[in-house]
């Protein structure tokens, strides 16, 4: 049996800080002490701490300003889309733990946001559905980025940053296959007629029918999938 390794320093920082901006006791906005400052607290060179600052930066946590110092990064703050590939490279191909995921955390941020929603954030959604109705003849890439913008607003209003960027990594990670299966129109009826039954869900106040629609939404999306895979 192989000995664990040990994280290093610049890792062990990355975990604390990290933990520390995910449970809210520094918060999106706050700025954090200067890269001194944090050496003296940790115990380490200010190289280390730089390390551990980018690691974070990278990962959309924090915002270094140069000359302005380094904040949290608030809930609207975008990964990279490059960082996102780099971090989840070997998955992209695995279709069924795409889905797994996408079931699981999308499921939990639809939730969370029908538990804060409102007539404003419902009547968005209905618009932001009328544009994907309307875009049901565009290029899949066209289709696919208005579905996004529906999920992203329902990320961005689940009350969760976390949950947000965690939306922002699973859109990125569906795409391949969500253009694969976009190409079919039968599927673009699909995707409009689940999305159309979640915001009803919404305008209703209707947990137990949002919970089944998306059920069934990832369960007729990973189907689709299939079908696709086969035909080709």
């Amino acid at each position: 049996m192989e000995a664990l390794r040990r994280p290093t320093l610049t890792e062990q920082i990355i975990e604390e800080l990290s933990a520390k901006i995910i449970s809210g006791e520094l918060k999106a906005g706050e700025k954090l002490p200067t890269e001194r400052e944090l050496a003296e607290i940790f115990q380490v060179t200010r190289n280390r701490i730089r390390e551990a600052l980018r690691a974070l930066a990278v990962v959309g946590m924090i915002v270094i300003k140069p000359s302005g110092g380094t904040f949290v990064a608030s809930g609207e703050v975008k990964i990279p889309d490059k960082t996102i590939t780099w971090m989840y490279y070997t998955e992209l191909n695995n279709v069924e733990e795409i889905y797994a995921a996408r079931k699981l955390i999308e499921t939990a941020i639809y939730l969370e946001c029908f538990d804060r929603a409102n007539k404003n954030i419902i009547e968005h959604m209905k618009a932001l559905l009328t544009v994907i109705i309307e875009s049901i003849s565009e290029t899949e890439s066209t289709f696919l980025s208005n579905l996004n913008a529906l999920d992203l607003y329902v990320g961005q209003n689940c009350g969760n940053g976390i949950y947000f960027k965690l939306m922002q990594t699973m859109i990125l990670l569906r795409t391949e296959p969500s253009l694969k299966i976009l190409i079919s129109e039968r599927a673009r009826k699909s995707a409009i007629f689940h999305r159309q039954k979640i915001v009803e869900a919404f305008e209703a106040s209707n947990r137990p029918s949002l919970e089944h629609r998306l059920e069934e939404f990832f369960e007729d999306s990973l189907n689709g999938l299939y079908a696709t895979s086969n035909e080709a």
